[in-house]
C-alpha cells in the first residue's frame, strides 16, 4: 500500500516503553493507569502507537464464497494488545492449554467469520477460552519504535518460568538425572515395540 494510504505517520522517533498490565486476560492499566472501561484503554494504546505508525498489515484470506480477499489495514491497539497477550499466555499456560486454545481460536474465528455465531458450539469453545484467561495476569514490557515494537519480558506470580524452579537448560529443582533417565525408559518403550514387531 502507498504510504499516503496509511491514517497515521511517524511523529515520535525515540523510543518509549510502555507497561501493559492483565487481570484474567483483559487489559487492567497501561502504564500504571487503571481501565476499568476497556475501549478507553484501547482507545489509549491506539494514540500510543500511532505515533509510531504501528499496526500496519495485510491480510490475505478466504471469503465464504471461496474468493480469496485482501485487506489493508492500521490497527496499533490491537497489534500491540495480541501480542502483548500471546507473550504473556506463553509463561502462564501450560503446553496443552496454548495447543488446543490455538486449535480452537482458529475454528471460533473461522465460524465467526463465515456468520455462525448463532452456533451452540460457539459457545461451547467461548467457555474453554474464557476458562484458559483464569491465570493471564501480569505486567507485558514492551519498547516502541518508529514502525515496529518488541516485547521485552513480562512478569506475573503465575510465570512458570520463574527461577525458583530453576534455570532453563542449566539447572532444575523439579528432578534428577536418574529421573530423566526412567522418564527416556518409558517413553521409548512404544518405540521399541513399534520396531520390534516390524523389524521383519
Amino acid at each position: 500500500m502507498p504510504e499516503h494510504a496509511y491514517l497515521n505517520q511517524v511523529s515520535q522517533k525515540e523510543p518509549q516503553k510502555l507497561e501493559i498490565e492483565f487481570k484474567n486476560g483483559e487489559i487492567e492499566s497501561i502504564n500504571g493507569e487503571n481501565y476499568s472501561d476497556k475501549i478507553k484503554a484501547i482507545q489509549k494504546l491506539n494514540e500510543i502507537g500511532s505515533k509510531y505508525a504501528l499496526g500496519r498489515g495485510m491480510h490475505v484470506g478466504d471469503t465464504i464464497l471461496g474468493s480469496k480477499g485482501r485487506v489493508g489495514f492500521e490497527a496499533p491497539a490491537a497489534m500491540l494488545t495480541i501480542e502483548a497477550h500471546r507473550t504473556l499466555e506463553k509463561y502462564v499456560l501450560t503446553k496443552w492449554q496454548m495447543h488446543w486454545k490455538e486449535q480452537l481460536a482458529n475454528w471460533y474465528g473461522m465460524l465467526l467469520h463465515e456468520a455462525q455465531y448463532l452456533d451452540p458450539v460457539m459457545q461451547n469453545i467461548e467457555k474453554f477460552l474464557e476458562d484458559t484467561q483464569k491465570t493471564v495476569s501480569g505486567k507485558v514490557f514492551i519498547t516502541l519504535y518508529p514502525y515496529h515494537f518488541v516485547v521485552e519480558g513480562i512478569e506475573s506470580k503465575y510465570d512458570m518460568l520463574s527461577s525458583k524452579f530453576g534455570t532453563y537448560g542449566e539447572e532444575n529443582t523439579l528432578w534428577s538425572g536418574d529421573d530423566v533417565k526412567g522418564f527416556t525408559k518409558i517413553l521409548s518403550n512404544q518405540i521399541k515395540l513399534f520396531n520390534a514387531v516390524t523389524k521383519e
